[in-house]
């Protein structure tokens, strides 16, 4: 019997052991699943402008007036936004530092994030780059890079792939016609 229980043992040991393991990238990516961003030390360093923009602020605003360039593609994105942060500078120690606190949005070094455009001419590059779980975007960081300034627009929300790729695609489009 002390055979009988001691094995049992060992497999319940082992099965728990297993499970944790399973488990345990679950719980890394779960951890891993939002890209955090600490924006607060930015309002603190000269020469760089900081704007934000309250749900209340926005809901008060009317949605047409939001539109960009009239486009209707536009319109599910801008419906989704509940908040915005613009932070800009066309200080060079200062772009440093816009730089070096969003680098993990840039750089996609994490999997949440994904490049949703990318146009780079001779005035600069803008990359708008989604915060996704599954097929809706939490965040949309539009980031327009050049040598004199820097401007990172954070637009908080819920946005739906199909509203994005939509969107992406309507402006590529009449940008080709141009």
């Amino acid at each position: 019997m002390k055979a009988y229980i001691t094995h049992l043992s060992r497999l319940s040991i082992i099965t728990l052991s297993m499970l944790l393991l399973m488990g345990l990238p679950a719980l890394a990516q779960r951890g891993a699943a939002r890209t955090r961003i600490n924006t607060s030390k930015l309002m603190e360093i000269k020469n760089v402008d900081v704007i934000y923009i309250s749900p209340a602020m926005l809901q008060s605003v009317p949605k047409a007036s939001l539109k960009i360039d009239g486009a209707d593609a536009m319109s599910g994105v801008m419906d989704g936004i509940t908040s915005i942060h613009i932070y800009t500078s066309s200080d060079r120690k200062a772009i440093q530092e816009l730089r070096r606190t969003f680098a993990p949005i840039t750089e996609l070094r994490h999997s949440d994030l994904e490049q949703l455009m990318y146009i780079k001419d001779d005035n600069g590059i803008v990359n708008l780059i989604g915060q996704l779980q599954g097929d809706n975007a939490s965040e949309l960081y539009m980031i327009v890079s050049s040598d004199e300034e820097y401007t990172v627009i954070n637009f908080s929300g819920s946005f739906s792939r199909r509203e994005l790729e939509k969107a992406v695609t309507q402006d590529n489009s009449r940008k080709r016609k141009k």
